[in-house]
Parts: C-alpha cells; sequence; structure tokens
C-alpha cells in the first residue's frame, strides 16, 4: 500500500506540473503572442523546447521545495497527495478565470497547510525562518601547495576533497579545469520567510523598477529611430528574449515538482519501502546526501559544448549533506512540463497579451528580459519565485514608461487579488483535505 502511495505522489506531482506548464506557458510567451511577432503555434513550440532545456539547470529551488520549507518527518505519502491535489485546484480555478496566479506560490501555500494539519495545528511543522552560520564556498586558483596535490591525483568532475598537509582541502574539476574551494564565514537564511515572503515582496518590485527603467532607456537610445526600424529589429531580438524567459521558467517552475518527487523518494527510502522490491525499481531508492562526483544533467549538457563556448563554466560545489535529485526525476519533470506548455494557455495569454497594455516588440523585449533575468537570479538562490509576478509586473514597468494611462487598472486589480489570496487560499484547502483524509482513515492520526 505504502508503495502505491509513493507512485500516487509521483503520478499526481506530474500532474501539477502539466498544469503548471500549460497555466504559466502565458508568462513565457504572452508578450510575444501580443506583439504578433510569433503566432501562437510558433511561441508555443518555442517555449516547449526552451522549458524543457531549462529544466535541467538550477536544481537549487528543488532543493529548497524538498528539505527547506517543511519539517521532513511530518511529510507522509498521503499529505503530499492532500498538498499537491489543493495545488492543482488552485491552478486550474485561475486558469479557468484567465487569472495569472503563481504556481509556484500555491505549491508552497499547499504544502504549509498541508504539513500544518499532519502536525495538528504545530507551527513547529513548517521552517518559517532560520539563520545559522554557514560559510560560502567559492572558486579560486589553486595555491601553489594544491596545485602540487592536485598533480598527483587524477581527480574526476566534480567535487574533490584532497589532503594538504594536516588539511582537507575540496577542489572542482571539470572540462580539463580545475579551480580550489576557499570559504568566506557568512550566515545561511532559508525557511519561509527568507525564501518565499521576502522574494514574494521584492521580485515584483524589481519587475516593475527595472522593466520601467530599461524601458525608459530604450526610449532614449531609439527616440531618433524610425517606428519601422524599431519594430523591425525588435521583433528579431524578441525571439531571444523570449527564448531566455521560457529558458528561465523551466529553470525556476519545472524544479518544484522535482523537489516534491525527491522528497517522496527520501521518506520511502528511510522508511525502507524500496529495500525489497525488485531490482527493475531500484532506482526508486533515494539515499539521503549527493554523491560529489555526480554532475547534474545541465552539468552533462554543458560538458558536451566545446571548450569556447563553456566561457568558463564550473558545476556547483558538492555538498556530500545536501540532497541530489535523481536523473530520472529531473527528465519526467521536464518532459511532462514541456507537454503542458505545449497544451498552451490561451485565457492567461488573453489578459497578459492584450488586456493589461498594448504592446509593440520593443516593450516585449524589456519585458522578457526583465523577468527572465529576475527569475534566473532569483532561481540560481534557491527562491521558488513566481513566474507571473515577474513577467506581470514587468509589463506593468513597461507600460508605465509609455505612460501611466496605458495599464488597464481594473484588469490589474483582479490579478492582485490573485496573488494575495494565492498562498492562504492554498494553504487553507490542504489543510481540510488533510482533515478529511484523517477523518475517512487515508491520512494517519
Amino acid at each position: 500500500m505504502e508503495l502505491f502511495l509513493v507512485f500516487t505522489v509521483i503520478f499526481v506531482a506530474l500532474v501539477f506540473t502539466y498544469t503548471n506548464g500549460f497555466h504559466d506557458t502565458a508568462n513565457a510567451i504572452a508578450t510575444v503572442v501580443g506583439t504578433k511577432v510569433l503566432t501562437p503555434r510558433q511561441a508555443i513550440l518555442l517555449a516547449a523546447v526552451t522549458n524543457l532545456l531549462g529544466a535541467f539547470f538550477g536544481l537549487a529551488v528543488a532543493k529548497t521545495i524538498s528539505s527547506g520549507l517543511v519539517e521532513a518527518k511530518f511529510i507522509t505519502q498521503q499529505v503530499l497527495i492532500c498538498a499537491l491535489t489543493s495545488a492543482i485546484a488552485w491552478n486550474l480555478l485561475t486558469w479557468w478565470f484567465g487569472l495569472p496566479s503563481s504556481s509556484s506560490h500555491a505549491l508552497i501555500g499547499s504544502l504549509v497547510g498541508a504539513a500544518l494539519a499532519s502536525a495538528h495545528g504545530n507551527f513547529e511543522a513548517v521552517k518559517w525562518s532560520e539563520v545559522k552560520p554557514k560559510a560560502t564556498k567559492i572558486l579560486v586558483s589553486p595555491s601553489p601547495e594544491v596545485a602540487s596535490a592536485i598533480a598527483s591525483h587524477q581527480l574526476k568532475p566534480g567535487t574533490t576533497f584532497l589532503q594538504v598537509g594536516t588539511n582537507k582541502v575540496a577542489v572542482v574539476a571539470f572540462g580539463g579545469r580545475v579551480m580550489m574551494v576557499k570559504e568566506k564565514p557568512g550566515i545561511e537564511k532559508s525557511g519561509i520567510w527568507y525564501k518565499v515572503i521576502i522574494p514574494m515582496v521584492t521580485s515584483p518590485i524589481l519587475g516593475f523598477s527595472c522593466g520601467l527603467v530599461f524601458m525608459a532607456l530604450l526610449y532614449a537610445l531609439l527616440r531618433n529611430w524610425k517606428p519601422s526600424s524599431v519594430n523591425r529589429v525588435f521583433g528579431k531580438l524578441q525571439l531571444a528574449s523570449s527564448a531566455y524567459m521560457g529558458f528561465s521558467h523551466g529553470m525556476n517552475d519545472a524544479t518544484k515538482c522535482m523537489g516534491i518527487i525527491t522528497l517522496a523518494l527520501v521518506s520511502g527510502t528511510k522508511a525502507g519501502l524500496f529495500d525489497q522490491v525488485p531490482s527493475w525499481m531500484s532506482f526508486l531508492h533515494t539515499p539521503a546526501g549527493s554523491d560529489l562526483h555526480k554532475l547534474t544533467l545541465g552539468d552533462t549538457f554543458e560538458s558536451w559544448l566545446p571548450g569556447f563556448l563553456q566561457f568558463g563554466y564550473m558545476p556547483a560545489v558538492g555538498d556530500p549533506t545536501s540532497q541530489a535529485v535523481p536523473d530520472w526525476v529531473v527528465v519526467l519533470c521536464a518532459l511532462t512540463m514541456a507537454m503542458g506548455t505545449a497544451a498552451g494557455g490561451w485565457r492567461i495569454i488573453k489578459t497578459l497579451g492584450h488586456k493589461m497594455v498594448k504592446l509593440q516588440p520593443v516593450h516585449g523585449f524589456a519585458a522578457e528580459t526583465t523577468a527572465a533575468t529576475v527569475l534566473a537570479v532569483t532561481g540560481s538562490l534557491g527562491m521558488p519565485v513566481s513566474t507571473t509576478h515577474a513577467i506581470t509586473t514587468s509589463i506593468m514597468g513597461v507600460g508605465c514608461a509609455k505612460r501611466f494611462s496605458a495599464l488597464k487598472l481594473k484588469v490589474i486589480e483582479k490579478i492582485l487579488w490573485a496573488w494575495v489570496l494565492t498562498i492562504p487560499a492554498a494553504a487553507g484547502v490542504a489543510y481540510l483535505l488533510v482533515q478529511l483524509g484523517r477523518a475517512v482513515g487515508f491520512v494517519g492520526k
């Protein structure tokens, strides 16, 4: 029965990823459709491909979802099913009404509400705010002593600990390059407050302000251009910005599902559910911790590129205490997100691409570039930021640079209400689902 529940969690998580794909397709392609640079069919194909590629990079968000928001001891397979069902319901509801709400915040709110219900209202089930000393790891050129130690070893790609005198020194090898890991004293801030609430407030502000400033600079630079020249040049540039947006969306959103499935697999492994499974199901066994020499799929793709195209890329420093995401989970979630993206989300595209502000190619380029950069930066920091918030506020900022009256304030008011309600509404539904599951015997007492 428990093994069946693990497969149910995986299935429901993939359903959520699929709904996330068609719900958030609009975020990646609404501007390029609204500016008529691409047809909806062409834009969806571009978004699906770039979403797929982006999902292989930036697994920091997956680690936050799997271990940084709620206490694992209160999470069972049944609780995860309730949380995912709540998130799916919110995605479908807001999609039906054409509201660009956040799939990220729906999932986070559902996870928090389900954890609280599982713990009988014990607030210790949620990691609200954690600040602890943690050295920041940076890569520097090896010192002469470390270089001597490196010369006597045949290093595998990834992180290796070398004995240098009386000390153990970590080095990272990749693509024929070797860098030494140096630690700088610092602190680590984690939990709901630092990973969700603060970014939830700051990312829309950044999207709006950066979109406004970027568009104002473009107006200044292009003031002597003919409108036809601006449309022709930025029509081409918007293809690149739309691809960048799709890549950042995949990097940020597909990884959330990976975190949920990894959480279920680690929980099942600790409970011994996979000890007696047939050999062909051994892939389910996911021990805590990571292999220092196991490159992510994104790192592997980078290694296939010629050296001059790697631009000095180095993989993240391996941490044996940090949970790795299995490769098969990455591939499965990436493909599911791409399929969901291909299904499209026409209702939300209509809201973002046409109803909020009338866009030209130059406006679409500015909005997409701004939003994609916000997502890429926050994703690399492990912050599950809303793609919806980033692109919507970027469009608002671009619209305000044109003129404040270009914005449709009634549409924006509906969107803001969806933002405010998402986390508490999803949390409340997940809480009730767990309580209902407990009442009918589906969730343990």
